[in-house]
């Protein structure tokens, strides 16, 4: 498949289909499996909590540093052999974490091995692959679409995790997963044939396109994203604990993270698609609002009806956060060097992912609760939305095409 913009719609088609499949099984693999991997009746019996969480925090880390690298092929090459080679990789990974009996080398897979493999199998390279195979007018569509179906990944492989961790254990588990995402590689290999504009020429230099993603509006709104996912990533990992502080049960509170994990799915196609009709980054600054809505109702956190709210706020924007930042990218950035941008961006994101989460539980401990720490969260993300809002105001977006 040439530039994917000029292939039959069937194609395009295919691509999509095989995008949400190797996305979907890498995220209930690697994300959405590993939160059930954690518990204490899973490898957190074996392992510690926090040698655990260090271990997927470490990921993220190495994840980031791998995009800039990811991207920069994908711009030169396509994203192919990337997404299919990272679920080799992460097959690998998981084979190995599931051997693991030690703690060194529980880090030593998720650091070197699953982080890597992370970046070439998340969103990043897949919405790349939609910025070389679709025009600017179907762009949002797809990537809804692609979003709204990852986000089935979830609610797929939360409960089917526990039900097989329950039944075999937590290494044939993770096994199994192992299998699902080695399965993913021969799907990728033959449908993810899009070819990016000036394929195996040079990519290009920082001092040309690429320089623009540096400076400016793309600075002020890689500023808000860097802000917005870190801090969300802060409230997605305190938030059960945060309300079970206040006295609510364990189930309870669970219950309402299941129910907002539904309510994603709509937000995840519409809020996208929203865009061609709306600018771009007042749809993403208007998310973040709702989200600090959200977060402030956590700085007191004490009635049943906040808990609720909460949650129902939360769910119904949540799932659109991610792909707004790509649709925004996607009409700022140009085509022949959106992956080098986007793997930038993604660098700079994973810093505030990794580091936010643990300020808010230093925060807690030292201050003796949430209240707090939720507030400066709120603060965070009211912010997020005047950096966002702004970049969409300040001048003539960058020419996206090849």
């Amino acid at each position: 498949m040439t530039d994917g913009r000029s292939a039959p719609a069937a194609g395009r088609a295919t691509l999509i289909a095989a995008l949400c499949l190797v996305v979907t099984v890498a995220y209930g693999a690697l994300y959405y499996g590993f939160a059930v991997l954690i518990t204490d009746d899973a490898a957190g019996a074996e392992f510690s909590r926090g040698l655990l969480s260090t271990a997927y925090g470490g990921a993220v880390v190495t994840s980031g540093l791998m995009a800039i690298p990811v991207g920069r092929l994908a711009d030169r090459f396509g994203v192919r052999w990337i997404i299919a080679s990272g679920t080799v990789v992460g097959a690998t990974g998981l084979l190995l974490f599931s051997l693991a009996t030690a703690g060194w080398q529980v880090l030593a897979v998720w650091w070197l091995v699953l982080g890597p493999a992370i970046a070439m199998t998340f969103y990043e390279p897949a919405y790349v692959a939609i910025q070389h195979a679709f025009g600017p007018a179907d762009r949002a569509r797809a990537i809804g679409t692609l979003t709204l179906t990852a986000g089935l990944s979830g609610p797929i492989f939360t409960p089917a995790t526990a039900g097989l961790v329950e039944a075999l254990d937590w290494r044939p588990t993770t096994r199994l997963f192992a299998l699902a995402l080695l399965a993913c590689a021969p799907v990728a290999a033959l449908a993810i044939r899009v070819r990016p504009p000036g394929h195996g020429a040079p990519a290009p230099r920082p001092t040309g396109q690429l320089a623009r993603v540096v400076h400016g509006r793309l600075a002020v709104f890689t500023l808000g994203t860097v802000l917005a996912y870190g801090t969300l990533e802060a409230v997605v990992v305190h938030r059960i604990a945060r309300f079970e502080e206040d006295g609510f049960s364990l189930a309870t509170v669970t219950t309402w993270a299941a129910i907002a994990g539904l309510l994603t799915l709509p937000g995840r196609f519409a809020l996208p698609v929203l865009t061609r009709r709306v600018r771009s980054t007042d749809v993403l600054a208007a998310v973040l609002l709702v989200l600090a809505a959200s977060t402030a109702l956590m700085i007191s956190g004490g009635s049943y009806a906040q808990l609720a709210v909460s949650f129902v706020l939360f769910g119904l924007v949540f799932g659109a956060a991610l792909p707004l930042r790509a649709v925004v990218m996607g009409e700022w950035v140009p085509t022949a060097v959106f992956g080098s941008a986007m793997g930038a961006q993604a660098a700079l994101i994973a810093g505030g992912r990794a580091t936010l989460p643990a300020a808010a539980g230093l925060m807690h401990d030292a201050l003796d609760g949430y209240r707090v720490t939720m507030a400066m969260l709120t603060a965070l993300l009211l912010a997020s939305a005047v950096l966002d809002a702004a970049s969409g105001r300040s001048a003539a977006p960058v020419d996206a095409s090849p």
